[in-house]
């Protein structure tokens, strides 16, 4: 990990599958290093202490929205409406 920023605003990072949409409130951004290039992913505060676990937090991650915690409500029952965010799930 090269960078930690602090998150602005009311982002979520969107896991799960496009039936079953899974939401978790990013709390920082951090800027890691993999093989081939730099990427910027967003860590939810379940996993602010496991720092040394950047993999994981690049896993099954269809992409990150900024919206208010009542529109995650809304979306969780409408999981159709995420069709707006252009969300790359990993079974397409």
């Amino acid at each position: 990990m090269k960078q930690i920023l602090p998150v602005s605003g009311s982002w979520f990072r969107v896991i799960g599958t496009k039936n079953n949409p899974v939401f978790e409130r990013i709390v920082f951004w951090a800027l890691v290093k993999t093989e081939d290039t730099e990427v910027i992913v967003g860590v939810p505060r379940e996993e602010i202490g496991v720092i040394g676990a950047v993999d994981g937090w690049l896993e099954d991650v269809a992409g990150y929205i900024e919206v208010t915690p009542e529109d995650v409500t809304r979306l969780t029952e409408h999981p159709d409406e995420l069709a707006q965010f252009e969300l790359m799930w990993a079974e397409d």
